[in-house]
């Protein structure tokens, strides 16, 4: 079975149609929305749309958010998903696709070159940095937060890492336990935050998130066969 688990703040205006495309790709997917303090809408959107169940948590961090769905998901594969991809969720669900084929362990989307966001790339930047620092391996999308991969390989790695740095916890702690990554582009889109003072706080808040989380895992190395990873597609 496939769970799908969409952590969601204030997205009430895009969480209906990423709900509704989900459910439309994938009917029977368990569809589980985790709601992280919202001070909006966010919950009744998705409850409206027909996700299975909807989750209200105090606002705690996407990883947070996501551990807290991970305990009430019944898959063996699960599809992580931003709340804001609205139809193009739909294409998301291709991410599925090699894992259940046995491929790869973890899929990661990869958004469209065209597709730009208005920051200035820095936490990004950090991510691929301290990822091929600790594990040798170069990411194009070391943030995507969209993910299929075997709930087995989650449990393995013990869960989500709390706040923003989430995804660089899953992909060192996934190479460090030799399991295989695949990356592909699928056309996506999202929200994008501009250079208003609010969203240049967002990304310094970011920034230091994935900075801990990349220290913490330099200061606990862990020995084990490197994984490959590759694009789709690639021999």
């Amino acid at each position: 079975m496939l769970s799908v688990l969409i952590p969601a703040y204030n997205e009430a205006t895009r969480i209906g149609q990423t709900v509704l495309a989900v459910k439309r790709t994938l009917p029977e997917a368990q569809c589980l929305v985790i709601d992280d303090g919202s001070q909006d809408a966010t919950a009744q959107r998705a409850e409206e749309a027909g996700a299975d169940l909807v989750l209200r948590c105090p606002h705690r961090g996407k990883g947070a958010a996501l551990q807290a769905g991970l305990r009430l998901a019944t898959g063996d594969i699960l599809l992580l998903l931003d709340a804001d991809l609205e139809e193009t969720a739909a294409a998301a669900t291709a991410l599925v696709e090699p894992v259940c084929r046995g491929e790869a362990d973890m899929s990661i989307a990869i958004f469209p070159k065209t597709l730009k966001g208005g920051g200035f790339g820095l936490v990004v930047r950090l991510a691929r940095w301290g990822i091929r620092k600790l594990t040798g391996h170069t990411f194009q999308a070391p943030l995507s937060g969209q993910r299929a991969l075997k709930r087995e390989l989650l449990e393995q790695i013990g869960g989500f890492e709390t706040g923003w740095g989430a995804e660089v916890g899953l992909t060192v702690r996934a190479l460090r336990l030799g399991a295989r990554l695949v990356e592909m582009e699928l056309p996506l889109h999202h929200r994008v935050t501009g250079r208003r003072p609010a969203d240049v706080l967002h990304r310094a808040m970011q920034f230091y998130a994935v900075a801990r989380i990349l220290l913490r895992l330099w200061l606990t190395p862990h020995h084990r066969p490197e994984a490959a990873t590759r694009k789709q597609g690639a021999p």
